[in-house]
């Protein structure tokens, strides 16, 4: 059984320099066997997110290796299990590869970072809602503590993690404010329940029209990932209490502030990150993950993706960086 799970070669991007889309290379190798605490999975679709353009340019980490490609989720199901592994082979999993490679068809991944999934709903959308689907609940639920009745502006609005935000706020009952940069992607966040959608090309303009939107009274949260210019006028529009998380930072760009604005208004500003949240909750992100899915399959939930081939994901980053890209893209082998 074993030789035979071996018997494949891998096909996968590598990186043959840190640079632009050009430098990733789909190579053929031979399949390593999974080490004690691993397991092999036979990919059915991997994940692109804007972190993986990072490490394609070699910014994701301080003295980043060569060797670490772009490519970090999976949806899968195990071909072979290393020795301490407690999942069996057959059992189909989303896979976290914080080392990355992940462009693949065939993945080594810890045996820790495996999650069940569900059998009955597509491989794609299961990516769609891993690491931006959980993402985008950490920020409303776990942080944002939004309830019903409240503002949410979200920023990014027509992304694969704002988009989720948008439709998840909308069914704990919240009011939606979204931003985007074109009417195309306005359009998008509308369409999955944003109340008043803004351009987030004019961020000059940006606290007056989230005051004039919700009576005077600002937004209760903020689910920013782009940051950057967006920053400053978000804080002004943020209500008496108000919850300001940061989710990413697409922008790339910083911000700054002046605390002292936080005492009489009683806010708070978070960020966070997914793995520090899974090494202090164990149960996560299965919980997580497992509510995601039982929305979608309920259609209540209803992730954007595209699936396109293992092959064009050089263009997908060029999609990334040209702003022209919405929703999620899965890469299927």
């Amino acid at each position: 059984m074993a030789a035979d799970a071996l018997s494949r070669p891998t096909r996968g991007f590598i990186l043959d320099a840190f640079g632009g889309p050009e430098v990733m290379r789909l190579a053929e190798r031979r399949t390593a066997a999974p080490g004690p605490a691993e397991v092999l999975v036979d990919v059915e679709g991997s994940g692109v997110n804007f972190g993986d353009v990072m490490i394609r340019r070699g910014e994701y980490l301080r003295d980043q290796p060569l060797s670490m490609a772009p490519g970090c989720e999976v949806v899968g199901r195990v071909a072979m299990a290393g020795e301490k592994a407690t999942v069996a082979p057959g059992t189909r999993v989303a896979g976290w590869i914080e080392t990355g490679g992940a462009y693949s068809d065939r993945m080594l991944v810890p045996a820790h970072r495996v999650y069940p999934v569900p059998e009955d709903i597509d491989a794609a959308a299961i990516v769609a809602v891993f690491f931006q689907g959980t993402t985008a609940d950490y920020a409303l639920h776990r942080y944002g503590r939004v309830r019903a009745g409240e503002w949410v502006l979200v920023h990014g609005a027509s992304g694969g993690v704002g988009g989720l935000a948008v439709q998840l706020a909308k069914l704990d009952g919240a009011r939606v404010i979204g931003t985007a940069s074109s009417e195309a992607k306005r359009a998008i966040a509308r369409e999955d329940g944003a109340d008043v959608m803004l351009d987030s090309r004019d961020p000059s303009t940006l606290a007056a029209a989230v005051r004039e939107a919700t009576g005077g009274r600002g937004c209760d949260v903020v689910v920013d990932g782009v940051g950057g210019a967006l920053f400053e006028p978000s804080m002004r529009a943020l209500a008496f209490g108000g919850r300001y998380v940061i989710a990413g930072s697409a922008s790339q760009q910083p911000a700054t502030l002046d605390v002292r604005r936080l005492l009489p208004r009683t806010q708070t500003i978070c960020g966070f990150i997914l793995a520090r949240i899974t090494e202090e909750d164990p149960d996560e992100p299965t919980r997580t993950l497992t509510r995601l899915c039982d929305l979608v399959r309920d259609g209540r939930l209803r992730p954007r993706y595209e699936a396109l081939p293992l092959e064009a994901a050089p263009d997908v980053h060029r999609r990334i960086e040209d702003r022209t890209l919405t929703g999620k893209v899965v890469l299927v082998p």
